[in-house]
């Protein structure tokens, strides 16, 4: 739509994610809203490039059972995705040194890490791999810093075990669980990795470091509330999970609570459960955000028959309200009350003939009206299948309210041209269910209550398509 629109839906969004320590966000919407759409074009935005840092992950992606720990998958994930992008400043990079995450980090990371890729649905091999080889300089440039680890410091930690039973125990432990992935150990290490990453990123680009978790509620019940206690919880500095100053998880948080039930019964209270995650309020995410401001947008025109720009507001409201005209459509149509009178305008004033079933037709000028409603709906609903799906949901009569709109394109769908032996004549048209009478050479409809609205349409578009102007 109108950039000054959509800015202002932007806005919106920004107002909420600046509520004081709203740090965790449930943002909930319909499937295929577009909510991925929209939080791709927001943090894409000039504006708020500028001051968020996002990492998105995508869990249904992965291939895991519902009794493997998800959460070692997303840690992965996390890495990976920080690793595609080339702003790690590793010369300010600090880890630990001489303790048993070295050991971790010197054998089994690399393995792990590579394995993992495959599972969550990334390869990091393949030549053409798109960033594959920013994600493996990376990688290099992580490991080659881990190995600046002092193995000094990690003899004089194994001296110390030997000497200390408790110690081997702990090293027996360790041991035992490194071949796991998932392990206690294995977690301390790379979630402390992720964390001194975001920190490293964050320092550098003086951003709002952001993660970014979609379509939570399309995962295994098991995952999903597994993921929600993770991020539910504070560590012990009071910030989120992995150090992140926003998480924002995508979902229907109404498919979360029907699944929430079904998980765990009926009488479970929901609500009291999921308001742990979120810091202030679920968000939802609606088109009616979007109508709003194409409404405003409309309430002064300059039009020169304002029924034809009430019409066809009247028609895409309806589209967007309901969800067929997406957002990946408002964020690439001018959906602006100058948008669309210019498109329109622009076919309105183009004709004087056109070509129709081989024939030329003179004077089209007569039908351009009706040429330009239903060239410009269908342009903005995209195809003619999304364009009847919204007719045939509208009561007939309120299209038929707009009456000089409807007039237009009855004469472009039959060629109307006034005849001095039609004044004063009534006639049927059988095909329609409709009759009309000729008065001072204009057509006045006197029955439309049975009009076959979705035929009228569906003929609207079929004689639409064979002109060739």
């Amino acid at each position: 739509m109108g950039r000054e629109l959509i800015e202002k839906v932007f806005q919106k969004f920004e107002n909420h994610l600046n509520v004081e320590n709203n740090n965790r966000v449930v943002f909930s919407g319909k499937f295929g809203i577009g909510k991925s759409y929209f939080l791709n074009e927001f943090f894409n935005d000039e504006k708020y490039e500028k001051e968020y840092f996002p990492i998105f992950i995508n869990p249904v992606n992965y291939s895991i059972a519902s009794n493997e720990d998800i959460f070692e998958l997303i840690k992965f994930d996390i890495l990976f995705q920080i690793l595609s992008r080339d702003v790690i400043v590793f010369d300010k990079l600090n880890f630990p040194k001489g303790n048993l995450i070295h050991q971790y980090f010197t054998t089994k990371f690399l393995d792990d890490f590579i394995s993992a890729s495959d599972l969550i649905g990334e390869n990091i091999v393949e030549e053409n791999a798109s960033g594959s080889f920013g994600i493996l300089k990376n990688l290099g440039k992580l490991l080659a810093k881990l190995s600046e680890l002092s193995k000094r410091d990690f003899q004089k930690f194994e001296d110390e075990i030997q000497k200390n039973p408790e110690l081997e125990i702990i090293n027996s432990f360790f041991k035992q669980q490194e071949s796991k992935i998932g392990s206690f150990y294995e977690n301390n290490a790379i979630t402390q990795l992720i964390y001194k990453l975001i920190k490293n990123i964050e320092e550098q680009s003086k951003k709002k470091m952001t993660l970014v978790i979609d379509d939570l509620d399309r995962i295994d019940p098991e995952h999903i509330f597994r993921i929600l206690n993770i991020f539910s919880a504070h560590d012990k500095l009071g910030e989120n999970k992995f150090g992140f100053e926003k998480v924002i998880l995508v979902c229907d948080i109404n498919n979360i609570k029907h699944i929430y039930h079904h998980f765990y019964g009926k009488n479970v209270d929901f609500f009291g459960y999921i308001n742990k995650f979120y810091s202030s309020e679920v968000y939802e995410y609606s088109n009616k955000n979007y109508v709003k401001y194409f409404e405003e947008d409309f309430k002064f025109n300059s039009f020169s028959d304002p029924e034809h720009l009430q019409f066809i507001k009247f028609i895409i409201a309806n589209g967007i309200s309901e969800n067929i005209i997406t957002a990946r459509q408002l964020f690439n149509l001018d959906f602006s009350k100058n948008g669309i009178s210019e498109y329109f305008n622009s076919f309105w004033r183009a004709n004087n003939q056109v070509i129709y079933k081989y024939k030329t037709i003179y004077h089209f000028h007569y039908y351009n009206e009706g040429f330009a409603i239903i060239s410009t709906l269908l342009n903005y609903f995209g195809n003619e299948e999304l364009l009847l799906k919204i007719i045939v949901k509208q009561d007939s009569q309120q299209l038929l309210n707009f009456k000089n709109s409807f007039l237009k394109l009855y004469e472009f769908l039959v060629f109307y041209k006034e005849k001095k032996e039609d004044e004063g004549l009534s006639f049927q048209d059988e095909d329609l269910n409709l009759t009309y009478q000729v008065i001072n050479g204009i057509i006045e409809f006197k029955s439309v209550s049975s009009l076959d609205v979705e035929k009228f349409y569906k003929n609207l578009i079929k004689k639409h398509n064979e002109i060739i102007n």
